[in-house]
């Protein structure tokens, strides 16, 4: 049974847990905890309107415009429309018929060949002859072993999976980037609503002391003092339109679509991170598509390598062949030839080149297993750099949940005061409403920060496909 101090403490130590695990060989990692307050708290509704700033420069929060699409729904569209995904499936295609074409190499070749024409033949104390010739050929050969050309047909495979491996990447990059931009855009719509309440409830301020001022209650420094601050809130909330433009535009690029209306994104929209048994690091290399593309191509260049060097060895097939001739070097009857053959090629040296040729290729071999450890060590350095935000942004979530708790009942008491029309002092109306907006511009940043953390380990460690389906 736990107590309420236990219950409340016990979501960073799980967190604290996670991340001490990942760093030892033998540790269990535990699952990541999940965030205690949402986006779609603060705002009050899981569904935001998105104006055109353009059309409604003033935007309302409980306005909403057409149908709300949901993270899932952007995902999919940002995956049919996105060219990088084309590109990568192309390369899938172009590897699927090498692969093809190496295999024929190794398939039964069939050939007919007919040749007909004048023929002048003189042999030695006999007149020339003047006659036409016929020749026909049919072949069919099979290679048997073929050293080679079976390596080659091999690394093509392995060619083949590391496009595919890519393809997954490519996927996964996309996701990644519609994530984080409907992230973006939804914390810039509200902050975007946290400017327009600061610069109402600093107008307030400024109509109550224009007011007093035409009473001769009021200094003339507190009200160019008021208007300061307001004008201030005007700025910042141009920056904050400017922004939230700049998102809008992102994810209208990412998608080819433009949302009117967004369901607020949460931890609850992905999926959870399964890490039973083993470290994230462990993890990241047995599950990140690039790290398993580049282990293929190092593979297939294995399979090259091979290749070359078994070009010394002998190929050897057989040949059926039929051979149909008439007025062969004179005038003769049709002479009918039926062959069957076991044909043996052994290239025992081309001038060195096959040796400078595997030569290239090992040291192209050595290139691509530099390539492997150095994306390894970028993605253990890029996984722990995740983990560390996403630990920070639990704790700043938590910090700035309560910084904004102590900025609202200041807030709150500045209204009550406005509304009886006996404001204390004007210093601390106006700081308290500039405290107010940015920690709820923190809290916000700080959720945001915590969503893409998490999207951003689930790519790491290849557990983003669930939100592509």
């Amino acid at each position: 049974m736990y107590y309420p101090a236990v219950k409340i403490l016990l979501p960073s130590f799980l967190i604290s847990l996670v991340w001490i695990a990942a760093g030892q060989a033998q540790a269990q990692p535990a699952p990541l905890a999940q965030p205690t307050i949402r986006l779609a708290d603060i705002a009050n509704s899981s569904v935001m309107a998105l104006p055109d700033m353009m059309a409604d420069p003033m935007p309302t929060a409980n306005s909403v415009l057409g149908s709300a699409v949901s993270l899932a729904d952007l995902v999919r569209q940002g995956l049919q429309q996105s060219p990088q995904l084309r590109q990568s499936e192309a390369q899938v295609d172009a590897a699927r018929s090498g692969r093809k074409l190496a295999r024929a190499d190794l398939l039964s070749n069939f050939s007919v060949r007919y040749a007909a024409g004048p023929e002048n033949s003189r042999a030695p104390g006999q007149t020339t002859s003047h006659h036409r010739r016929d020749v026909g050929t049919v072949r069919l050969t099979q290679p048997l072993f073929n050293a080679s050309l079976t390596h080659e047909w091999q690394s093509s495979q392995q060619v083949e999976s590391a496009a595919q491996r890519r393809l997954q990447a490519a996927k996964d990059n996309v996701t990644l980037s519609v994530v984080r931009a409907t992230i973006d855009l939804s914390a810039a719509r509200l902050v975007l609503d946290f400017s327009n309440v600061q610069l109402a409830h600093l107008q307030n301020i400024l109509d109550y002391l224009e007011q007093r001022a035409a009473a001769g209650a009021s200094s003339v420094s507190d009200l160019e003092r008021a208007k300061s601050r307001v004008f201030t809130a005007r700025q910042t909330r141009m920056e904050q339109q400017a922004a939230y433009r700049n998102a809008f535009n992102e994810l209208r690029r990412l998608t080819q679509q433009a949302p009117t209306a967004i369901r607020l994104p949460s931890m609850v929209d992905f999926p959870a991170l399964q890490a039973e048994g083993t470290t994230l690091q462990a993890l990241a290399i047995q599950n990140n598509p690039d790290i398993l593309a580049a282990e293929l191509d190092v593979r297939a260049q294995e399979k090259r390598v091979k290749a070359e060097w078994s070009k010394y060895k002998p190929e050897i097939g057989v040949s059926l062949e039929y051979d149909d001739s008439r007025n062969v070097r004179g005038i003769n009857g049709p002479n009918h030839d039926v062959r069957a053959l076991v044909v043996a090629n052994w290239a025992v040296s081309l001038g060195g080149k096959e040796w400078h040729q595997a030569e290239q290729a090992m040291a192209e071999m050595r290139q691509k297993e530099a390539r492997l450890e150095d994306e390894k060590q970028r993605l253990l350095q890029t996984l722990e750099s995740d983990a560390t935000l996403f630990e920070s942004a639990v704790f700043r979530v938590a910090t700035a949940q309560l910084e904004q708790e102590a900025a609202g009942k200041v807030i709150a008491a500045v209204e009550a005061q406005l509304s009886s029309g006996r404001l204390g002092s004007l210093l601390e109306a106006l700081d308290a409403s500039e405290r107010f907006f940015a920690s709820r511009q923190r809290l916000v940043q700080a959720i945001a920060q915590q969503l893409k953390a998490h999207a951003q380990l689930l790519a790491r460690v290849g557990q983003l496909g669930d939100l592509q389906r």
